[in-house]
This record gives structure tokens, sequence and C-alpha cells, in this order.
């Protein structure tokens, strides 16, 4: 808890360096509701299924899952990272099909066009997501 401290000191020290006033105004109102205290899974769930996959943002969603990839990839529990991997997955899967579902192949073509030589070189089991671009 120490070190969360410590970087949300440093998180408000950039802010106000750079004169980011309306940015720092609106992390203390975040950090003051309780959101940086913890991994909220109702927010996280409403971040993923509410904002980036039905508004299109595959970069942001992306950046979430390897955030919370880097998060947990010190942990000794095997089991743990084994089922962040596999959720992982089904999250980007269902991306796909829901961009396909929306009539919006243009946002599978961009997805695997961003991610496609990452996705393959982890698995050969994306191969035939790859005939649906």
């Amino acid at each position: 808890m120490e070190n969360m401290q410590y970087a949300e000191e440093l998180i408000r020290e950039f802010l106000v360096f750079r004169g980011f006033t309306n940015t720092l105004q609106a992390f203390e109102m975040e950090l003051g509701t309780d959101i940086g205290k913890s991994f909220q899974v109702d927010k996280i769930l409403d971040l993923i299924f509410s904002v980036y996959i039905p508004k299109f943002h595959a970069e942001k969603l992306v950046g979430l899952l390897s955030f919370f990839k880097q998060c947990f990839s010190s942990s000794t529990e095997i089991a743990l990272i084994a089922t962040l991997l596999k959720l992982e997955v089904s999250i980007l899967r269902y991306y796909v099909v829901y961009a396909l579902q929306s009539g919006r192949k243009d946002k599978v073509v961009e997805f695997f066009g961003m991610n496609g030589n990452d996705l393959l070189q982890r698995s050969t089991e994306w191969t035939p997501w790859f005939g649906m671009a």
C-alpha cells in the first residue's frame, strides 16, 4: 500500500509540473471515490463490455489486458496466470464476434492488422480466426 501512495504522489507531482490541472482534479475525484484502492471487478467489466467492445476500442482493450498480464506475471500461481491467458483469449474473440455481428468487418481487419502477428506468435489456435477478416 505504501508503494501505491508513493505512485499517487508521483502522478500528482507530474500533473502539477506539466500544468494538467483539469486532469489533476479528475484524478483526485476518482481517488476519492475509492477506485484507486483496489481492482474493482464490476468497474473493469463495465469498462470492457460497455465501453471498449461496443465502441470498438481494440487498442485500449488489448492494452488493458496486457496491463493485467503484467500485474500478475510475477505471481507464482501458475493456475492464475493460465486462467488470465484464457480469459484474454476469450475477451479478444468476443470482440471479433461482436464486431462481425455489428457489421463492422473493418474493425475486425483493423484488429488483426494491429494484433495479428502477436496473436499468431502466442498460439496457432488463432489461425482459423483470420479467415473471418
